[in-house]
């Protein structure tokens, strides 16, 4: 692990529509650690299975973000996602995760 990575680092930007300390516990509850792997999981598995990524992609079926473990943050903000095919689908989830914009979305 990188220096980068043990550092803990505090978020000070004013973020939008009002959001920020307020939801910080959704910060945490929406992305951490085990639940940034089953979204992993559920892109793996989107990637090789057709059913699942037409499942992901096409419909954003809430019994399979549910099946995964993905918090209802989580759920509501993939089904935001405008994206038509599952490379799109994980630029914008790498993107958004990335910068933290997911965070009240």
């Amino acid at each position: 692990m990188t220096i980068i990575e043990q550092t803990p680092g505090v978020e000070i930007s004013l973020w939008p529509e009002g959001h920020g300390f307020e939801t910080v516990d959704a910060w945490w509850d929406v992305m951490d650690k085990d639940e940034k792997q089953r979204l992993d999981n559920l892109m793996g598995i989107a990637l090789l299975d057709t059913e699942v990524r037409e499942r992901l992609v096409n419909k954003r079926d809430k019994s399979l973000l549910t099946a995964f473990g993905l918090s209802q943050e989580t759920q509501n903000w993939i089904r935001e996602i405008n994206a038509t095919s599952l490379i799109e689908l994980a630029q914008a989830i790498v993107s958004k995760v990335q910068t933290g914009a997911y965070v009240g979305s």
